[in-house]
């Protein structure tokens, strides 16, 4: 097992009405770094990110020139968005300059990919939002074979190409490995064409367990022995009583947002300390705690579904319902998770 962390492109509140001040910008995107490098630098094995568009909150939308600056200022990380979605981009483009990323980091990158949700990500690049599905199955095709073939064509529904030669290759040959971001079916069985999979708002392990045991063995039967399944678990650290209560209304919101666009569980509008909602999300991806607490979480996962990755995630868009973490405050308790990545038994 390994552990990444998440340094979360979100900085304002959800959809706040105003554009973000350039100044704000500036210190976002330096603090996104910041926490990378401190995240290399205290036993993280993996740098994960999201990408996301046309959210006011969202700070640094740009997955590619945030995976490239990561690829030039770590040394020793794996390096993923989880997940892109080549749904909307040129697939030759992106399979270009995800190569450039896996050269310069000497092949430390991992292409997680989705066909997406949100169908304001597809407006903004003019894209249809019909038929998504398929016109990712082709845009990965295409970057698949521009990875690893020196020349072809192709003529699919969505894309038509003639004597494509895409040169550099990666620097992991014959392609980097390809995750997929799935929790329903369909996608679940999408990923069993490719390396592995990863998903969020992770259920209780007693919960994902079945799936978990079904895919490895679909993989298994398909002669998939590296396949590759990375989980989420987010909160904060801190030994205040208070803890609970100053940051738990954060994951509230959290999953208020997603479940309405069908990415969580379902649930109707909740206050911000809804008891019921806290302890299901406790169960399962979320920790509030001190380190002893963490590492319980983690051993937990381990020991009854034992996950190739997990990714770690405390940051998240403000909500206005109480208190919200700073700069250093994130930086902080990273540095605590250094502690935790030295106690818990991970694949080095």
């Amino acid at each position: 097992m390994q552990i990444a962390y998440m340094p979360d492109t979100h900085f304002g509140h959800y959809s706040q009405p105003n554009l973000p001040d350039r100044e704000d910008v500036s210190d976002a995107m330096d603090q996104i770094l910041r926490e990378a490098e401190l995240a290399e630098e205290v036993g993280f094995d993996g740098i994960w990110v999201p990408e996301r568009h046309q959210r006011t909150e969202t700070y640094w939308p740009s997955c590619i020139s945030l995976l490239m600056a990561l690829a030039a200022r770590t040394k020793r990380v794996k390096i993923a968005p989880t997940v892109m979605m080549p749904t909307f981009h040129h697939p030759v483009h992106l399979a270009e300059q995800l190569a450039a990323i896996d050269n310069l980091s000497r092949g430390r990158l991992i292409f997680g990919a989705g066909v997406g949700y949100h169908e304001d990500y597809f407006k903004h690049f003019g894209v249809p939002f019909e038929k998504r599905g398929r016109r990712f199955e082709e845009a990965m095709e295409v970057m698949n074979r521009c990875w690893t073939e020196r020349e072809f064509s192709f003529d699919g529904e969505f894309f038509q190409f003639e004597g494509v030669r895409m040169t550099p290759k990666p620097y992991q040959q014959p392609r980097p490995p390809v995750w997929i971001g799935a929790f329903a079916p369909k996608p679940l069985q999408r990923a069993l064409d490719w390396d592995g999979w990863v998903t969020w708002f992770t259920p209780a392990p007693e919960e994902i367990l079945p799936t978990v045991e079904e895919m490895r063995e679909k993989a298994d039967k398909r002669g998939k022995k590296e396949f590759t399944f990375g989980m989420a678990l987010e909160g904060w650290i801190g030994d205040e009583k208070e803890l609970r209560e100053k940051h738990a209304h954060r994951w509230v919101s959290e999953v208020n947002f997603y479940g309405e666009r069908g990415l969580a569980p379902e649930t109707d509008e909740l206050s911000s300390m809804d008891e019921e909602l806290i302890g299901t999300m406790e169960s399962g991806f979320l920790c509030l705690g001190n380190k002893q607490k963490w590492i319980d979480k983690i051993e937990e996962y381990r020991e009854k579904i034992n996950p190739d990755w997990i990714c770690i995630h405390i940051r998240t868009p403000q909500d206005g319902r109480g208190y919200h973490p700073s700069f250093n405050e994130a930086l902080e308790v990273i540095e605590q998770f250094g502690e935790i990545l030295d106690a818990v038994p991970t694949d080095k």
